[in-house]
């Protein structure tokens, strides 16, 4: 499943008790967010998603990466353009080490669920190779410091 629905899935969790509670105060068609947490979201219509995101604050930076724009990912940002190169590198690296982690806990979760739907043909693991480099999070960074966060 792509990043966007995860997000998405994740903080209508967190943030709602119900995916009814979130289709009603959106006033979407419960069946609609049901399907687009369930399938993915890239069929349900670009309006429909637009406005998911936005209720759960959730952002596209650079064109690629979804961010759920929170008081604290706004914190972080903060302090984190106060750094030094070494406090950078410093987090860069915790950042990294959480990723794979967060990653691979995800990865083995959708494993046994796979498992349990008898799809036993698809190994979503990370490999070696889909380790983010410094380099691709200190881009990630460098546009969450360049994004607009403000709503309006």
């Amino acid at each position: 499943m792509d990043e966007l629905t995860l997000l998405i899935k994740k903080n209508i969790k967190s943030k709602y008790s119900s995916t009814r509670k979130f289709a009603e105060e959106l006033g979407i068609p419960q069946t609609t967010i049901v399907s687009a947490v369930k399938n993915g979201v890239g069929g349900t219509a670009f309006t429909t998603v637009c406005k998911m995101c936005k209720a759960l604050g959730i952002r596209i930076v650079n064109g690629i990466y979804p961010v759920a724009v929170t008081d604290t990912t706004r914190q972080l940002i903060e302090k984190l353009s106060k750094l030094d190169e070494k406090g950078i590198h410093t987090v860069t690296t915790v950042l990294e080490m959480e990723y794979v982690r967060c990653r691979i806990e995800a990865d083995a979760i959708a494993v046994a669920e796979n498992n349990e739907k008898g799809d036993t043909a698809t190994n979503p693991i990370i490999t070696p190779e889909q380790v983010p480099t410094k380099s691709a999070i200190n881009n990630l960074l460098k546009a969450l410091n360049d994004e607009d966060f403000s709503f309006t």
